[in-house]
This record gives C-alpha cells, structure tokens and sequence, in this order.
C-alpha cells in the first residue's frame, strides 16, 4: 500500500498489535473468546495435534477457548485491530514526496511520463491523490462521502482512526453499522434489524457508545486497575512470606542439627527422619506459594494487557468498534476481578527439642509447621 497522511506516534500502538506467540506484528489476526488477539498462522501451528470440539488453553492467559470446527479461520477478526494495524502500517510508510498513484495508473495506461505530487489520501480508496486528481475524485457522488487526510496534516493517531470508514457488517458486507441491539448486546446494521432485532430495543450506535458503553468501559479500566493492584500486593505478600518461610525454616534446621548432636549415634536415625521431613514441608511450601505467585503474577500481566487494550479502545475505537466489542470486555474484566487476592499463606516452621531420653522419638523432638 502506498504511504498516507498525518504524523502519528507508532510506538504507542505496539502493544496491541503485536502477537505474544511470535512476539512479531500481528498477521491476519484472529480473536479468541478471552480477546486475545494472535496471527492465524500462530494459532494453526498451536493446535496442530489436536481436533474440532478440543478445549485448548489461550496461549497467554490459559482460559480454555474450543478449537473451532473448520479451523482457527473461522475465529472472529479483530476489527479495530487491523484498523490500528493499518494505521500503524500507513504511519510508518509515510514519506514526504509521495507520488499521485490516480496519474501514475493513467501514466501507465497512456505511456505518459507525468505524476503529480500527492496531497490527499482517501481512507475508502486507500489512495494518495494530487489536488487536479482529488478534484476530480470528489465531483463522483459515490465517492463525495470518502473519507480523506491531508497529507501536511499534523493528526493524533485517535484522529487518524477516526478518519477511517466505519466497519461494515459481518452479515452484510455492503451495510455500516448504525445500530447497538441491548438485548443481545451486538453492533448491527440495518438490515440485520429489519430481520433479526426489529422487536429488540435498538439505538444510534453513537449516542450508545458516548453515553452508556464508553462509561461501562472506563468502570472496567477502573476495576482492572484496582485488581491489578491487589494482585502486586498478593505477588509482594507472598515474596515476603517465602522468605520468612526460608528464614524459619534455616532456623529449625539448626535447631534440629545441635539437638542431633547431643544424642549422638542414639537418635541419629530419628534426625534423619526429621530433616527428611523438614525438607518436605519446606518443598510442598515453597512449591504452594510459588504456585499462588505465579498464578497472581500472570493475572497482573493478563490485566495489564486488557487495560492496554481497552485503553486503546477507549482512546482510539470509534463508536463502532466500541459498541462492538463492550460486551466482551465487561465480561471479561468481570472474570478477571473474581480472582481471590486475599490469599495469606504464611508458613513458619520451629522445631521444638525435648532432653529427656526415655523414648528416643520424644526425646529428639518434633517439627511443626503452622500456617
């Protein structure tokens, strides 16, 4: 595609079009039921040995997704993604003496040896034209609705999206989405009213967008937050507690080792019982803590990377893509908030040694652990 318009900061648009399967630009991107977005080619690699009906863990934040029948294809595209990807794609493109590709189509149909310098690029056309082209392009009626940048135009890359054509129904591909169904909570177009919704409440799918969905999107951002907060403090809790169980645990082993040394060959093979013991507490502990950590770990990093999508989305969506996707990101921050962050598991483990010798068992001691 030829380069287009306005001065837009690429960076910001990393982290939503990139694949965490590949760590490379999305390709073809395709959305599982979480809203994690991966190149089609990842995803049919990733299910390689498995068949229709399968239930498959999302690459990145294991919730269970059905392998779909028919193949990964089948799986939705990500509107506003590919948006974004073609925003970002446009962006990095841009150049500032870009060729008319209208007068080079007729240089190359006439033979000619002319192109004029563009100055307009048409979002619908996906064309960079020169003022005498773009003069032209604009008296046709079909195309006076076209979207168009000017080149020189200086754009933040909310606006540069917004400069895009709205999306077109999934059902039908010649209709724009006009409306946002509340019963079944879907983005539709006239035509899917007029044979599916007519009976359903239905309303501007802006007016929904800026007065309801943008509201119940930044609630979600908020809720997000807040639980990606608490699960830094569990994943903090949680170090803390490790190292105190490391701590105690050294100390019983010392406690143990100088109550081992004063029976001597007698309780040897109850101090190796103890330690043996000891050691399993300290691995089942350790191995149970980690396992909490790391589980509250990925939930912040899954958080994390919804909040930077739905920020995005947020920033940047059009009423659209907002009222298209709303649904499912409240869903999902309603799944992701009911992780339990009040998980204390403190774990200190004593040994408490006893001198008297009239049962070898009583006299070396016993470990206790103590949550």
């Amino acid at each position: 595609m030829a380069a287009a318009a306005a001065s837009v900061p690429v960076r910001e648009l990393d982290d939503v079009t990139e694949c965490s399967i590949c760590a490379e630009e999305l390709t073809d991107a395709r959305s599982l039921p979480c809203i994690h977005n991966f190149c089609l080619k990842c995803l049919q690699d990733y299910i390689k040995s498995t068949k229709p009906g399968d239930n498959l863990p999302c690459p990145l934040c294991r919730q269970d997704f059905a392998v779909p029948f028919g193949g990964m294809a089948n799986l939705p595209r990500s509107s506003f993604v590919e948006k974004v990807l073609r925003v970002k794609k446009l962006a990095s493109q841009l150049s500032v003496n870009v060729d008319c590709e209208l007068c080079g189509e007729e240089k190359d149909a006439s033979g000619g040896n002319s192109n004029g310098k563009a100055t307009i690029f048409c979002t619908d056309c996906s064309k960079n034209m020169c003022d005498q082209c773009f003069s032209h392009h604009k008296k046709f009626k079909a195309m006076s609705s076209h979207k168009v940048i000017a080149l020189n135009e200086q754009l933040k890359t909310e606006d540069l999206l917004a400069k895009f054509p709205e999306n077109s129904c999934d059902k039908h591909s010649e209709e724009s989405i006009k409306l946002y169904c509340f019963e079944c909570k879907l983005a539709v177009c006239m035509m899917c009213f007029v044979e599916e919704h007519s009976s359903h409440k239905c309303s501007d799918i802006k007016k929904v967008a800026d007065e309801v969905l943008t509201k119940q999107l930044h609630g979600d951002i908020t809720a997000l937050q807040d639980t990606d907060d608490k699960c830094n403090e569990l994943t903090n809790r949680l170090e803390s507690n490790k190292n105190e169980l490391i701590d105690s645990v050294e100390k019983a082993g010392q406690a143990i080792k100088a109550e081992a040394e004063k029976l001597h060959n007698l309780v040897d093979a109850l101090k190796h019982e103890m330690l043996t013991e000891l050691s399993k507490v300290e691995k089942n502990s350790y191995k149970e803590i980690e396992s909490i950590k790391e589980e509250a770990e990925l939930r912040s990093v899954v958080i994390r990377s919804i909040i930077r999508y739905q920020k995005e989305l947020k920033q940047k969506g059009t009423a659209c893509d907002i009222a298209k996707l709303a649904s499912s990101m409240h869903k999902r921050t309603e799944e992701l908030c009911r992780f339990n962050l009040d998980s204390n598991y403190t774990i200190k483990v004593t040994f408490t040694g006893k001198s008297s010798y009239d049962e070898a068992k009583e006299m070396f001691g016993a470990l206790h652990t103590r949550l």
